[in-house]
């Protein structure tokens, strides 16, 4: 998300200075009804004023005695209690003490009504103060989260991602020649197929160069199935002779014609002869394996549109006979690979003291799907 702009960032605070504040209020209405609520079913928060003996009725004024007559003198004896007594009224009985109604009567149990109440009383400021400070606390708590989320790379310590990842082409750029070439084999075995368009030549069929003869130099275009070992190939030479081959694993087909056009009526013979002996796979199908084994592997510039060139050795072990009675003789490998990493292009060229063969193939479609039919019949190996 990155850092929010100041007025949305000062909208979440005071959005949360203001339900602090709230909640606390709401807190110490809560507090206080519920405090001035215990008088209902339960004794007072506040002791009952002290009753006040009520005076004895005075006669009425009209009944005052003559100014003749003796007046009686007072008891003797004072009242504490009832200190507006009328003189001259005669002495009688203390009124009967009214009972408080705070205390407990003579013999009963130990007061437990006043102090209920007088712990209730200090209960609830301490529970509205715990109540305020609960209430604080989880507005702070929220805005430092809030102000913590606006900081720039929240996201990214959240697990967010926030910039864009390395692009391929810097990844591939950096990557070694021993990994660019690991990598480019393993393109075109994890897409499963590709298709290809180029030349070849070479002086003699083999595995390298399986089907039927046709001539030295050939314009080539195929396909393959690399899951599957197969191949399908129609290489055309200089007078647009054509010839179509099909293989699977070590077993070879293939038909000639006069045209391109043509091969559709032509038959396919199977091929059981072929320099290279029974190879596991045939043709074009070996790329992937010719890329894995090279050594040597450096670097080797850029070609006009830009992409990266490679070259390395293919030692003779890996690339067998190609010429029927010559020794098989080390190739030199020149890959070209897109900024992605892709092989866009291979060249396998024979050293100079080795029998010849050149391919020059630009590898089309990785990973589209591929079928190829095999022919009816099996060739006998």
């Amino acid at each position: 998300m990155g850092t929010l702009p100041r007025s949305r960032w000062s909208w979440r605070v005071t959005s949360l200075v203001a339900a602090a504040l709230g909640a606390a209020a709401t807190a110490t209405i809560v507090a206080r009804r519920r405090a001035g609520g215990q008088s209902d079913g339960s004794p007072p928060t506040e002791p009952a004023p002290p009753v006040v003996p009520r005076p004895v009725e005075e006669p009425p004024t009209e009944a005052a005695p003559p100014a003749d007559r003796p007046v009686e003198e007072p008891h003797t004896e004072p009242a504490p209690e009832v200190a507006d007594r009328p003189v001259g009224e005669p002495h009688t009985e203390p009124a009967p003490e009214v009972a408080d109604p705070t205390r407990a009567p003579p013999g009963s149990g130990p007061d437990t009504i006043t102090p209920r109440v007088a712990r209730r009383g200090r209960v609830g400021p301490v529970v509205i103060g715990l109540a305020l400070i609960v209430v604080l606390a989880g507005g702070v708590g929220l805005f430092v989260a809030a102000r913590d989320d606006d900081r720039p790379g929240a996201d990214v310590e959240a697990g967010a991602t926030t910039s864009a990842a390395p692009t391929t082409t810097t990844t591939v750029a950096e990557l070694s020649p021993q990994d660019a070439f690991a990598l480019a084999a393993d393109r075109l075995v994890a897409g499963g197929s590709f298709g290809y368009v180029g030349t070849s030549s070479a002086t003699d069929v083999s595995h390298v160069r399986p089907g039927l003869w046709l001539a030295v130099d050939l314009t080539v275009e195929g396909e393959v199935e690399t899951s599957a070992e197969s191949v399908h190939e129609i290489a055309v030479d200089g007078g647009g002779r054509a010839t179509e081959t099909v293989s699977a694993g070590p077993l070879v087909w293939g038909r000639l014609a006069t045209s391109r056009e043509a091969l559709a009526e032509a038959t396919y013979l199977p091929i059981t002869e072929e320099s290279g002996g029974q190879a596991a796979r045939k043709g074009a199908a070996l790329l992937p394996a010719w890329l894995d084994s090279t050594v040597d592997r450096q670097d080797a510039g850029t070609d006009g549109p830009g992409h990266r060139l490679l070259r390395a050795t293919l030692p003779a072990s890996v690339l067998g006979e190609v010429v029927d009675g010559r020794p098989a003789g080390d190739a030199s490998v020149l890959l070209t690979v897109d900024a992605e990493g892709d092989p866009v292009r291979v060249e396998v060229t024979s050293m100079p003291t080795g029998p010849p063969l050149r391919l020059a193939l630009d590898l089309l479609r990785i990973g589209e799907p591929v079928v190829i039919d095999v022919p009816a019949g099996t060739p006998t190996p």
